[in-house]
């Protein structure tokens, strides 16, 4: 005769029956914890548990109605057996005489036809459930970069209007560009989050703190934007100019890594006479999102530029400068 067994697992938990061949019970191991927590693993044990339960006649039921208060806690070591024999067969221990005789096996398949059906297909339902969660899980985690932040377009923005960083006003447009920030995206991580992103060895920040310092691509990006458009407003007005060529021919094809590395497929219209798109909607990414991001991180950068009477130190606080 097979005996069902529920113990107490570490943090609560059932053996949960699926299968009885007339001597051995098959169980599936159902965590209280992972059921709190909605494990999709054991979602599929605790259906089984319930559709057993709802078989069983009140008297054989193997938990009370308090094992399914939503907290299922139980005591550890707590241990309760039930005749799996008179569960199967449809007889209460209780009420069972020396001249009563179990059902078939046949007559309880044919008693019980609905209840299996509908067994059948709670199982198949949730194994389905099961499947369409990871994918969606796998799905969501494509989108999501080392920040964490999602990589889905979600923000609407009216691309190529006109704006501050190409005022016909110079003045007005290169002051848009100077009080861009890029050194916001300076930021310091810890050897655990250095770890657990996987990221290659960066030098360390002078503070002692034991983190890193990293920079966040965007705002790579961002800086050799600005430097290159600084230096061709320099060389256009005719004036001196000491920078190095080899920074920006790396930041010439730093920006085309990044083009290319971040491919933007968006279908823009255009004239056919020097216009593409303007105007256009389109879904962009959160910069707002990745700026916060940045702060929250932030390495405290120091950035000085002497000549323009610039000093960002702990320009974190204000900012990138950035607007759309």
């Amino acid at each position: 005769m097979g005996t069902l067994k529920r113990r107490g697992l570490q943090g609560g938990g059932y053996y949960v029956p699926v299968a009885h061949n007339g001597e051995h019970m098959v169980c599936l191991e159902a965590c209280c914890r992972c059921h709190l927590e909605l494990c999709p693993r054991q979602q599929l044990s605790l259906i089984l548990l319930i559709i057993i339960e709802m078989n069983c006649p009140s008297e054989e039921r193997l938990f009370d109605k308090g094992s399914f208060d939503g907290s299922l806690n139980h005591d550890q070591g707590s241990l309760i057996e039930y005749d799996v024999s008179d569960a199967l067969l449809g007889v209460s221990s209780r009420g069972r005489t020396s001249h009563q005789r179990p059902k078939s096996w046949t007559s309880w398949i044919a008693d019980n036809s609905a209840s299996i059906l509908l067994t059948v297909a709670l199982i198949v339902a949730a194994v389905e459930s099961i499947y369409i969660v990871d994918i969606q899980r796998r799905a969501n985690a494509r989108f999501l970069g080392p920040t964490g932040l999602s990589h889905e377009r979600t923000v609407s923005r009216t691309i190529y209007a006109h704006s501050k960083y190409m005022s016909d006003d110079e003045e007005v447009a290169s002051k848009a560009w100077d009080e861009i920030l890029a050194g916001h995206g300076v930021i310091a991580l810890d050897a655990d989050n250095v770890a657990e992103k996987n990221l290659p060895p960066s030098v360390p920040l002078p503070d002692d703190s034991g983190s890193f310092m990293y920079v966040i691509e965007a705002y790579h990006a961002m800086h050799c934007a600005k430097v290159i458009r600084e230096h061709y407003i320099l060389l256009e007005q005719g004036r001196a100019w000491n920078w190095s060529r080899s920074h920006d021919m790396h930041c010439f094809d730093a920006l085309r890594q990044y083009i290319m590395c971040n491919i933007d497929d968006t279908i823009l219209w255009t004239t056919g006479h020097r216009e593409t798109g303007h105007g256009q909607e389109k879904k962009c990414n959160d910069w707002n999102a990745l700026r916060d991001y940045a702060e929250s991180e932030s390495a405290n950068y120091f950035d000085v530029e002497p000549e323009k009477g610039i000093m960002h130190l702990n320009n974190y606080h204000a900012g990138d400068g950035l607007t759309w």
